[in-house]
């Protein structure tokens, strides 16, 4: 495949993750509350069939329990979420990065870092024009950590694969 196209389509997929990031702030804090619960919910169900089926537990829940559990959940969950998102983000925007060919490793980096902090900045204004929703500086340094961890990641495994790399031409 061309270069060009790489680079193309690389930017295109960041440009589509920004797309779903602004999608889900823009839904209202009701329904994105309602749609984290329900599918909270789901985990804590099954995680319960399957904990009581293999015998770990043997206990019959309520759905009260399990609503006291989604509650407990949610908040942590929801920030957990943060993250994630701006975790992809920051890969994606890595490899938009290397496939130009144009920057340093450091400065690579560096600039995903700094477009997906200004993205969150601009969520989290975003976010203070949607109903019930608000802009919150803890959720951009949240958002903004997930594109650390990302670095961090990204760093990590291509140094893995660059040394199994060698490896098998030194075999």
């Amino acid at each position: 495949m061309n270069n060009n196209y790489k680079i193309l389509i690389s930017w295109i997929l960041v440009l589509i993750w920004m797309i779903t990031i602004f999608y889900l702030s823009s839904m209202d804090s009701d329904h994105s509350n309602t749609k984290s619960k329900e599918t909270i919910n789901v985990v804590v169900e099954n995680t319960i069939d399957v904990t009581n089926n293999i015998g770990i537990t043997n206990e019959p829940t309520t759905k009260e329990n399990i609503n006291s559990i989604v509650n407990v959940l949610n908040k942590p969950l929801r920030k957990c979420m943060h993250a994630t998102v701006y975790f992809l983000l920051v890969i994606l925007v890595i490899n938009a990065f290397n496939q130009m060919h144009l920057l340093t490793r450091v400065n690579t980096y560096l600039y995903s870092i700094i477009i997906c902090f200004i993205y969150a900045c601009t969520d989290e204004i975003h976010q203070l024009y949607v109903a019930g929703r608000t802009g919150q500086f803890i959720d951009v340094l949240i958002d903004t950590i997930g594109a650390l961890l990302g670095c961090l990641v990204f760093y990590i495994g291509s140094k893995l694969i660059n040394k199994n790399r060698k490896r098998k031409i030194n075999v």
